[in-house]
């Protein structure tokens, strides 16, 4: 562990006119970078990603105050009791070299930016299926070959294992009379709304679409409904929800076929 007395004697009085939230970015940087001093590049890492840092009064009047490390909603879970018991000790001899007294630290959710509109916002996030939890982040080589076929990047083995049923299904076409598939296209549908549908299927002159999901919360029926409709609007003529979690290959194939069916009998 980083001995406090080792740091070198230096003047860390904060400047008469210095802010109360600049102090504690000074704070959180001098902290990240101690961490990593220590040999604890984990923690160091995750300070790296706070994006603010707030000083709360405690409940106790006694003692100290609490800080809160403002991250991403996704981030929150990697500060566990062990990072933040790493944290902590740091942060509080820190906070008073530049005389401020810190008790308890914790990692809260950022709270996302909203305006009067933030109905109609949060309605086109639904359908267009950009909720945080979707950002692209950096992801492991070897998950990313897991969730790989034929050059095409998957969310899930769900999806990997429909795009396996579609294919079977096309090499039993004849050649003048099967699909194309397209796994993840985007698109702009009517109304200016961007969609990212699992898979756009092409059969006879036809448009279908299959989502690959989760039972949905009764919150986003009404999305599902306004974008079936654009979508129809639009020219698909068929869109499919299926659930294939806990699906064995023949029972996907049988839902494809199913799908390929409905698709070709549309009117």
């Amino acid at each position: 562990m980083y001995a406090p007395g080792a740091v070198a004697a230096t003047d860390t009085s904060p400047e008469p006119d210095e802010t109360l939230t600049a102090i504690l970015h000074r704070v959180l940087a001098q902290t990240a970078f101690l961490l990593y001093e220590d040999g604890n590049s984990q923690a160091a890492a995750l300070l790296a990603d706070v994006e603010d840092i707030e000083h709360l009064p405690s409940d106790l009047s006694e003692e100290g105050e609490d800080v809160a490390l403002i991250v991403p909603l996704y981030l929150v879970a990697r500060f566990t009791k062990e990072v933040l018991a790493a944290i902590r000790p740091l942060l509080v001899h820190v906070a008073a070299r530049h005389d401020l007294l810190v008790d308890n630290v914790s990692a809260i959710p950022a709270l996302p930016a909203t305006g009067d509109d933030w109905r109609q916002s949060l309605q086109e996030k639904l359908i267009n299926k950009t909720s945080p939890s979707q950002y692209p982040r950096p992801r492991a080589k070897e998950a990313a070959a897991t969730l790989s076929r034929d050059g095409f990047t998957f969310e899930s083995r769900q999806q990997i294992l429909v795009y396996e049923a579609l294919k079977r299904a096309q090499a039993q076409l004849p050649q003048n009379s099967t699909i194309a598939i397209f796994p993840l296209p985007r698109a702009r549908v009517g109304g200016g709304s961007t969609w990212a549908p699992d898979f756009l299927v092409t059969a006879s002159g036809r448009v279908g679409v299959i989502e690959v999901g989760e039972p949905r919360h009764h919150e986003h029926f009404a999305a599902d409904a306004s974008l079936d409709r654009l979508c129809r609007n639009s020219g698909i003529a068929h869109i499919e929800r299926i659930l294939v979690e806990g699906f064995s290959a023949d029972e996907a194939d049988a839902l494809v076929r199913q799908f390929l069916t409905r698709l070709h009998e549309h009117r």
